[in-house]
């Protein structure tokens, strides 16, 4: 048995550890990342099952071949959600005057809010593939695909919070509408009023 409490202990008090990372973009890639794992735990459970027959399987396995890219994608996404806040107080650090500070802040800006659309985009294919797979998931275990599909649903909301946040301080118009366009797609996969 994997000793998998640490790594999730470690996380936590991470989270709560009063730093400003890993924060709500970590967190809601990190639960993308374990709402792709519970839905490959369910496809392997079910792969396993003499009841299973042959096509279900082959189909079951090559659709965890995609989910192995997808978790491995979202797993990176909450490193880089952190990384991208870093990188933009080390940017607050320089001088104000300077041409240098402008430009990197910039640019770190648009990664905190790039990190996160790229973090529920994931999470979309995720969810659109659990969707797909989710009948050929033995009822035994389908408790879990739908817990799935409700962690996915929370990162894609998580993570568009995070976008929304770092618009105010957007100037490049270009990516300001690109990035509102994609907020208004990726709110069609959950309730915006909740």
């Amino acid at each position: 048995m994997v000793n998998w409490q640490n790594g999730a202990e470690s996380f936590i008090d991470a989270v709560s550890s009063g730093n400003a990372t890993p924060g709500g973009g970590a967190v809601g890639a990190f639960t993308a990342a374990n709402g792709c794992a519970l839905t490959m735990m369910s496809v392997s459970v079910t792969m396993k099952m003499k009841s299973t027959d042959a096509e279900t399987k082959k189909i079951l396995n090559e659709a965890l071949d995609e989910f192995i890219i997808l978790r491995d994608e979202l797993k990176e996404c909450y490193l880089n959600d952190a990384k991208a806040y870093e990188e933009y107080l080390s940017a607050k650090k320089l001088p104000a005057a300077s041409k240098e500070r402008a430009e990197y802040l910039k640019e770190a800006v648009a990664a905190c809010a790039k990190v996160p659309l790229n973090t529920a985009l994931k999470a979309v294919k995720t969810l659109q593939m659990t969707d797909e797979i989710e009948p050929k998931i033995s009822p035994v275990i389908k408790s879990d695909v739908i817990c799935a599909r409700i962690m996915l649903k929370a990162a894609i909301a998580a993570s568009v919070e995070n976008i929304k946040a770092n618009l105010p301080f957007i100037k490049d118009e270009n990516l300001l509408n690109e990035l509102e366009e994609n907020i208004r797609f990726l709110q069609g996969f959950y309730n915006p009023a909740v």
